[in-house]
């Protein structure tokens, strides 16, 4: 069996290589990098461990990614050889790994047992511990830059600073890709599990990609027809704490995954308002005509000699 790749600290790089050895990978990184125990509080951790698992299975997720690869591969620009993406945020590496096809994808997030996991799921995925507020990757590094539901959280003070970072390490003419939850207004129990600090419109996110000086070339809702029972479940949970995870894992015995098929057929003509969810997907500007410079792929640029095992 092939052995898989180690998981690298980035942290460790800037300020103290001495902590990835003792394994304090969370301490380093200045203000903006939270500490182990500060992560931890911040994430409810049954829950994470739930996340990781129904990221294989459950028909969300499948759908997602899905999804995902439907409504960015229209704007893909042709492959080259040394096509690379960062997943950021991608904990265990299944919301991203339609992009493996393409070429290698750089996993980033803060939560080491997630890397772990997605090293033993995906076989061209390239873990690194990082922060999203702060990626380690040099500028102009991957074709595709890709956030799944991350910027909602608690922990992430400013959105925008997260969505510049990502346009940063975006090649020109590369993508953006963001999908968050959608409805403001709406507040149900699976919030107050995963720490939903806010809600996006369509025009929140679009909004967050213009500023950061990308050409917004796609946006839309999605999962609207999850808008009513999402609605009657706030109702019911108002108050109470409650994991939409483990719920439903086949989508009522095949049917939520044939509504969102029969969305997606929708989506390949149209875009929809509103959603349960909603995406952007934003262009980085393209170098001037003649520009002949060469922005080495993400992956060996991004990743250091410096790893650890957990």
């Amino acid at each position: 069996m092939k052995p898989a790749p180690p998981v690298t600290t980035h942290f460790a790089l800037e300020n103290d290589v001495a902590a990835a050895a003792t394994g304090r990978l969370y301490e380093a990184g200045g203000s903006t990098a939270p500490r182990r125990q500060d992560y931890r509080a911040a994430v409810d951790r049954d829950e994470y461990e739930r996340m990781s698992v129904a990221g294989e299975t459950h028909w969300w997720y499948l759908a997602t990614r899905t999804l995902l690869a439907q409504l960015a591969e229209r704007h893909l620009d042709a492959m080259t050889p040394d096509f690379c993406s960062l997943d950021a945020a991608g904990g265990s590496g299944g919301t991203g790994s339609w992009l493996e096809r393409f070429g290698p994808v750089v996993v980033s997030d803060l939560d080491v047992s997630a890397l772990v996991s997605a090293t033993e799921r995906h076989s061209g995925i390239h873990p690194v511990v990082s922060n999203l507020n702060r990626l380690p990757h040099p500028a102009d590094s991957f074709h595709v830059s890709l956030c799944v539901t991350a910027l909602y959280h608690q922990w992430v003070a400013d959105p925008q600073v997260v969505v510049d970072e990502l346009s940063r390490v975006t090649r020109p003419g590369g993508l953006v890709v963001l999908m968050e939850p959608g409805v403001r207004r709406l507040r149900r129990g699976h919030d107050a599990v995963t720490l939903t600090a806010r809600r996006f419109s369509r025009r929140d996110l679009g909004r967050l990609v213009e500023r950061s000086g990308l050409e917004l070339v796609h946006s839309t809702g999605a999962y609207t027809f999850l808008l009513p029972p999402a609605a009657v479940l706030a109702v019911i949970e108002r108050g109470r704490s409650a994991s939409d995870t483990g719920r439903n894992q086949g989508g009522l015995g095949g049917l939520l995954p044939v509504l969102a098929r029969a969305e997606r057929a929708v989506l390949r003509h149209a875009s929809l308002p509103f959603g349960l969810s909603v995406i952007a997907i934003g262009r980085k500007p393209s170098p001037p005509p003649g520009d002949s410079t060469v922005h080495p792929c993400g992956v060996t640029r991004a990743l250091s000699p410096v790893a650890i095992r957990p």
